[in-house]
């Protein structure tokens, strides 16, 4: 299990239950004579139930590296999507002309 926290951890996480599910639960701030980001913020997460992998979002966007890869693959299919309609304008176009 991992997850993204919104300011560096400062304390240990911990556990509990509630209506049969487990959380984990962590405080996270930070203050800027420590060089971090500033916020004050406790933060739960709903542990996986038995049989239960991770969401598309955990296994993905919330990685290391996820978000960066992310936007670069929708600006790359972007880019792509603007090369392909920009061959088929010239296209149509070119055989107007003709």
């Amino acid at each position: 299990w991992q997850g993204r926290l919104p300011v560096p951890g400062v304390a240990n996480p911990m556990t509990y239950l509630w209506k049969g599910e487990q959380y984990v639960a962590i405080g996270a701030g930070g203050h800027s004579e420590a060089g971090t980001s500033i916020g004050d913020s406790v933060v739960a997460f709903r542990l996986a139930r038995p049989g239960e992998g991770p969401s598309l979002w955990s296994r993905t966007i919330d990685r290391p590296g996820g978000r960066f890869f992310t936007v670069s693959a929708a600006i790359a299919f972007a880019f792509i999507a603007l090369v392909i309609a920009g061959l088929r304008w010239r296209r149509r176009h070119r055989a107007v002309r003709v």
